[in-house]
């Protein structure tokens, strides 16, 4: 199982508890879904500390009127990885 599907399946909040080893999920992972899992819950948070997708979005498209920056790239990382898991 990749890590958006286990999202998919799952949702955030278990996402978050199976990081935080508090989670009645029981799968076989590996190193790399582990990996994949946490850096799609901390894109999860970076979208939600913009109030979520479609502000996230609104956010970007108007900043990118003015200017680029690396934090701008994070962002949009971060609403590609949400996206992945809808």
């Amino acid at each position: 199982m990749k890590a958006n599907e286990f999202v998919k399946k799952f949702g955030w909040g278990e996402a978050t508890a199976f990081l935080s080893m508090d989670s009645d999920v029981e799968i076989v992972y590996t190193a790399s879904f582990f990996d994949d899992l946490k850096r799609l819950v901390e894109s999860y948070e970076v979208v939600g500390s913009y109030g979520g997708l479609d502000k996230a979005r609104k956010y970007l498209d108007e900043k990118c009127v003015f200017e680029w920056t690396a934090l701008d790239g994070k962002l949009s990382q971060a609403i590609c990885d949400v996206e992945s898991c809808q």
